[in-house]
């Protein structure tokens, strides 16, 4: 249906002139379009030109690309084209996409251009261009995998950009400080930039929400942040090279995610943490520089949460590394009321050093890879979903009694108004025995009794012993599902 409605509109397209592709204001077709660049008369018609790689016979165009004749184009899209150069570019044009773009600098020569969106992504462009170009109302800027791209251009003349993607640029190493301070700009994506070593001195960018430093390995420290960066409310450092938080980290009263996954060289954080009071998803992970569990930064921490009353999802993967003894400290995160999420995966404590039934809404549970984890935690009758893979060390006994305690649990408290189901995905080598129907095919059957409550009454507790061996041929062999919920059971190595 969309090939037969596009087709209809370049009929109706077509009929514009049938004869004379000039005045048509839509160009598609490669010959076409080259016969409107070597008219040496002006056209009004053409308002916009699509040309894709794949629908031209030709490797490339022969030709610079010049558009000095089309004093009313608006749209020009070249998917993966190869060209010369392009000149001329009109100060009409609304929306640029050229990925793949072979120039390394484009040529703004008018004084003002009506440019919204410019996508440049996988091009060869070194600097976009030079010096301070007027574009008032550009918004959207995708410069992407531009791999050679050296340093972001001057944005001071454009006041109303709204998104700036610089991801995968790995040759980025100078940010302009026109970047610092502007006041429009709503999303910074820097990811992967990994020659990136500085921001510069102070970020003072009031309309900033997102910045994404994900990947910038070479980022030693950050910024200090203005007290008018209030809006951001997604701060993504995962895998940076930052050695310390910034004290003016206080001023991101606005945030809500906060991720520092990977930052192997950060060896402190600032207690206070406990002033991000909207914020939901705090995300930590290997931080190899925290002794055990009794170190003051991990005790600083759990601590500082307690005013985190909107906290929604807590990781802290690694955090606990060297512990080989009995925590000496148990912490109480019950004022966590809105913590559904909790993920204490990679960790080598022996038992949990959080008292995790006293988290009344949390729903999820990832212990996976706590291979010293010797007993499973009380659980509260809200857990939806526990994980406990590679926990080699569990104590049968112990999850057998903390097994059926969550099936009799969640039987109370889940709604007869809906399904709800209770998945547990355990380390462990035999069915618990007061699982009473067993079998070892690929099926069960189980009688009711004649006298037994209507079936949307009743809860049933399946458990299945699961024995997979991933290899190449049997790829697919990664979930295990009941209910349309699934169960993600292997990482990169082969589990048994």
């Amino acid at each position: 249906m969309h090939d037969l409605l596009e087709e209809m509109g370049k009929q109706i397209v077509i009929q514009e002139s049938p004869n004379d592709a000039s005045k048509r204001s839509r160009l598609w077709c490669y010959e076409d379009v080259d016969f409107v660049l070597t008219q040496k008369k002006e056209t009004e018609a053409t308002h916009s030109i699509v040309l894709h790689k794949v629908n031209m016979k030709t490797e490339g165009y022969r030709r610079d690309l010049s558009f000095s004749n089309m004093c009313k184009l608006k749209l020009l899209i070249l998917g993966g084209l190869v060209a010369p150069i392009l000149c001329d570019i009109p100060c009409t044009l609304k929306v640029l996409h050229w990925r793949g773009c072979p120039m390394e600098t484009l040529s703004f020569t008018d004084q003002c251009y009506e440019l919204v969106e410019i996508d440049l992504l996988g091009s060869k462009i070194v600097q976009l261009w030079d010096g301070k170009k007027v574009l008032k109302k550009l918004q959207h800027l995708n410069l992407s995998s531009c791999h050679k791209l050296k340093q972001t251009p001057d944005l001071s003349g454009a006041p109303n950009l709204k998104t700036l993607h610089l991801e995968h640029c790995y040759e980025l190493n100078y940010i302009q400080p026109s970047l610092a301070h502007h006041k429009s700009l709503v999303e910074l994506d820097l990811g992967q930039c990994k020659s990136l070593e500085t921001l510069g001195d102070k970020l003072e960018m009031s309309s900033l929400e997102t910045l994404d430093l994900n990947g910038c390995s070479s980022l030693r420290r950050l910024p200090e942040f203005g007290e008018c960066m209030k809006q951001l409310s997604i701060l993504i450092l995962t895998d940076t090279g930052i050695e310390e938080l910034p004290p003016t980290l206080g001023n991101l009263a606005g945030v809500s995610e906060l991720d520092l996954t990977g930052c192997d060289k950060l060896t402190s954080l600032p207690f206070s943490l406990g002033c991000f009071f909207g914020l939901k998803e705090l995300m930590i992970k290997s931080l190899t520089a925290w002794d055990d569990s009794d170190n003051p930064n991990i005790v600083g921490l759990l601590g500082s949460l307690s005013r985190l009353t909107s906290l929604s999802s807590l990781k802290l993967e690694g955090c606990f590394e060297t512990s080989r003894e009995e925590p000496t400290l148990y912490y109480d995160l019950g004022h966590l009321e809105s913590l559904t999420d909790l993920d204490l995966s990679d960790n080598y404590f022996l038992k949990v050093p959080i008292s995790i039934y006293k988290l009344p809404r949390l729903t999820r549970l990832n212990l996976d890879y706590c291979c010293y984890l010797k007993v499973l935690p009380e659980l509260p009758s809200s857990l939806r979903e526990l994980r406990a893979r590679g926990c080699d060390s569990l104590v049968a006994s112990n999850v057998n009694d903390v097994v059926s305690k969550a099936c009799y649990g969640f039987a109370e408290s889940s709604s007869q108004d809906r399904e709800d189901v209770l998945q547990m995905l355990i380390h462990g080598k035999e069915i618990p025995a007061w699982f009473e129907h067993q079998e070892q095919d690929n099926g069960v059957s189980v009688s009711f009794p004649l006298n037994c409550p209507a079936p949307e009454s009743i809860a049933l507790s399946l458990c299945f012993l699961l024995q997979v061996i991933i290899t190449s041929e049997y790829r697919d062999l990664e979930h295990v599902g009941c209910a349309s919920k699934t169960f993600k059971i292997s990482r990169k190595e082969n589990p048994k």
